[in-house]
């Protein structure tokens, strides 16, 4: 769907308005929020936001344009740039906020945000019929509330770290954003709740590490059993785990009874597998070492694409192991648009993920590139809020735009 197709097909959230003055902590909040359909108004400080130099780069070099991550978690916004931190900022914070349904932020002890000082009150400048979403690492109050984080460092104090990676060695981590896109998806829930029932004044406060914590697999399962998960290589005993084939990689999640006699088929009955005793599951974790060789001898002989087309059908839960550039290969997710050519002012053509849902008619739908740094300071500082364009340049000259 182009823009002007967007702008006569009303999307859920046409006529809300997001001022969004996060981090990469809560970028994709916003990234959500502008795909369904809202005026989301990225605010940069004068430097530009860090994820404009974060690789991975675009194939076109440009200065201070060519990072992917921007240009992905921030299409189909707006953008301005103001110098949230210094206190003459405020008077043009409220300006902004005063037409504002929602303000997403991500506050900083080392960039606080002016206005803004004493968490979880709201900011001076804010609305009272606004909802703010503030998405940090640890959450505006307790004693964490100023520590700085990584996606790493918050996925360790989370808790998951801990259950993650090879029993042997130590625990790995969730790879890149994901536990601050979890985050920021949970906040985009929350305000979504405030939007359509009409709430006023709400405060959304979300810590990425309570999300990474409260999951089944570490703090519920402990809250309710007491039971403390260790790190284990494989997913199950065999034929659980990652193989390698002659042509790439399976990984088989091998659980019920039955897959173990559905895999011993897909390898054509090996004679060195066919004792009874593999048949029972505790006997298969004892033994780990002996199939662990077995196995791996007979899947180096397998083509791994045929191997889990088989498996499918036989009923045996499998998948090829990809590589990034693999799957965006892979005709499954080409088919169902998963990825998409944007053209880019500065990066030129590049590849980008699609709208993650589907739905007839659209809900979701890409409308813009990511802006320039500054693109929309004359539309929203001059034609919408009323300012000359010689008091925009003036400050401009005084770096806080």
């Amino acid at each position: 769907m182009t823009q002007e197709d967007a702008a006569t097909h009303r999307l859920p959230l046409s006529g809300i308005r997001v001022l969004d003055l996060s981090s990469r902590v809560g970028a994709y909040c916003g990234k959500l929020l502008a795909d369904l359909g809202a005026d989301v108004i990225k605010v940069e400080r004068p430097s530009g936001d860090p994820l404009r130099r974060t690789p991975p780069f675009g194939p076109t070099p440009a200065d201070g344009e060519q990072g992917l991550l921007f240009a992905w978690y921030n299409n189909n916004k707006r953008g301005i740039t103001l110098d949230w931190v210094r206190t003459e900022a405020v008077p043009l914070l409220t300006e902004l906020a005063a037409a504002a349904n929602v303000v997403v932020a991500s506050p900083d002890a080392r960039e606080p945000l002016a206005g803004f000082d004493d968490p979880p009150s709201r900011p001076v400048w804010m609305s009272e019929r606004a909802t703010l979403c503030a998405i940090t690492p640890y959450g505006l109050t307790g004693p964490w509330r100023h520590w700085r984080a990584t996606p790493f460092t918050s996925f360790a104090a989370s808790g998951q770290m801990h259950a993650t990676g090879p029993e042997e060695g130590p625990p790995v981590a969730m790879p890149g954003q994901q536990l601050y896109d979890e985050a920021s998806t949970r906040a985009a829930a929350l305000v979504l709740a405030t939007i359509t029932s009409g709430l006023t004044a709400q405060t959304v406060d979300v810590a990425a590490h309570e999300v990474g914590a409260w999951q089944y697999q570490v703090i519920q399962r402990f809250a309710t059993s007491g039971r403390i998960m260790t790190r284990a290589t494989n997913f199950g005993p065999p034929p659980g785990g990652v193989w390698h084939c002659r042509d790439g990689h399976v990984d088989i999640a091998a659980h019920s009874g039955h897959h173990w006699d559905v895999f011993v088929k897909l390898l054509g009955s090996p004679e060195d597998l066919q004792d009874p005793i593999y048949c029972d599951r505790m006997m298969r974790v004892q033994l780990f070492d002996l199939l662990t060789m077995f196995i791996t001898e007979h899947m180096a002989n397998q083509s791994a694409p045929e191997f889990v087309a088989r498996g499918q059908q036989m009923g045996l839960p499998c998948a090829l192991q990809y590589r990034p550039e693999e799957f965006l290969r892979d005709e499954h997710p080409r088919a169902r648009g998963a990825f998409v050519e944007v053209d880019h002012p500065e990066m030129g053509t590049v590849t980008l993920p699609g709208p993650v849902v589907r739905s007839v008619p659209p809900l979701v739908t890409y409308c813009r590139p990511a802006p320039v740094l500054g693109e929309s300071n004359a539309a929203v500082y001059v034609d919408e809020l009323g300012h000359a364009p010689s008091e925009v340049e003036e400050w401009r000259a005084r770096g806080l735009i």
